[in-house]
Parts: structure tokens; C-alpha cells; sequence
């Protein structure tokens, strides 16, 4: 069974121009912080970057200090085996319960048989979708 968990990413929203991934990766590990998740994409001209770290408020600061804008949203993190099936498993039960995804991005792992995959999901209602997958 998967484990899953409330959580909260960081949104930041940059100019888009070459480097901004070296630029925001170093800005937040330069605080000591740990990406352990990254989502980023374009749309209109901006760089969005949603990122899961091991400290939101040095992160935060570390965004804000460089004129970013810096959101924080509510997330579920999800925690699986590595293996064929494991997303399908979580997709099915979110249909079961009617629990529609606004995205999902994820993570996997495969250093060892043991090493759990990641996914973050995002939905309007966060307990609905813990409550989905358990």
C-alpha cells in the first residue's frame, strides 16, 4: 500500500530565460535546503517552478530575496514501489472516489528494489484525497 501525506510545495514564478533552473536550484541549495521534488515549466513569458524542500521558509526567503514570486500550496505526496502498476493503482482509486486532480508530477527511484517512488498530487480538497488513496 502506498503512503501518503499532507505536505506543502513552493510555486515560484520567474522570468523565463536560459539558466533560471541553475539560477533558482542555486539560490535554495545555497541555503542549506534540499529539493526533493521539482516540477517546472513556461507559460507566457514566466518560469514556474514547484518544488517539495526540506525547508520552506529558508527556501522561501532564499526566492523572495531575488525579487521571485513565491507562493505555497497544499499538496499530497504519495510514496510507492518503483514498479509496473504502482501509479495505476492510485489513479483507479481516485476515479473510484470521484477525486479529480488539478497535476500530478512525480519522482522514482531505482537504486534499489526498495527505494519508493514520489508523486505529488494536487486536488481542490487535500483530505478528500488522502481519504481516496488509504
Amino acid at each position: 500500500m502506498a503512503k501518503c501525506s499532507k505536505g506543502k510545495e513552493l510555486i515560484i514564478t520567474t522570468e523565463n530565460k536560459v539558466g533560471m533552473l541553475a539560477e533558482v536550484t542555486s539560490a535554495i541549495t545555497g541555503q542549506g535546503v534540499n529539493i526533493s521534488a521539482v516540477c517546472a515549466y513556461s507559460m507566457e513569458g514566466n518560469a514556474i517552478f514547484m518544488l517539495l524542500t526540506s525547508d520552506d521558509k529558508k527556501a522561501k526567503s532564499a526566492a523572495a530575496s531575488k525579487g521571485w514570486k513565491v507562493e505555497e500550496s497544499d499538496v499530497v505526496v504519495v510514496e510507492l514501489a518503483d514498479k509496473i502498476g504502482a501509479v495505476k493503482e492510485i489513479a483507479d482509486k481516485l476515479k473510484a472516489k470521484g477525486v479529480n486532480l488539478h497535476y500530478i508530477y512525480g519522482t522514482t527511484c531505482t537504486c534499489s528494489p526498495d527505494c519508493a517512488s514520489r508523486l505529488v498530487l494536487k486536488a481542490e480538497d487535500s483530505d478528500a484525497l488522502v481519504s481516496a488513496l488509504k
